[in-house]
């Protein structure tokens, strides 16, 4: 008898946001740690965090979408090595 596949649902959110500036500047708060992203969605929507810059835009209604990403920017929030820094 073949085994049924047992559905997985989600019941708590992956990250909380909590806004500073109501639909422009948000704290998101996740169990990678915190971000800080701000933006509207309609011009584009930038977010930082320990692990580099993300830039973000969309055309709504489309679904048509481009994300940026930049790594380096996280050396200065801490991350990375100081041997990358000297060469």
């Amino acid at each position: 008898m073949a085994r049924r596949r047992r559905t997985y649902s989600r019941s708590a959110p992956l990250y909380h946001r909590v806004p500073i500036i109501p639909g422009i500047l948000y704290l998101n708060i996740s169990r990678s740690g915190l971000s800080l992203s701000f933006g509207k969605g309609s011009v584009g929507r930038a977010t930082v965090s320990k692990s580099g810059v993300r830039l973000n835009k969309s055309i709504g209604g489309f679904s048509i979408g481009k994300s940026f990403s930049f790594s380096k920017i996280a050396r200065w929030f801490g991350r990375g090595s100081q041997k990358d820094d000297e060469s």
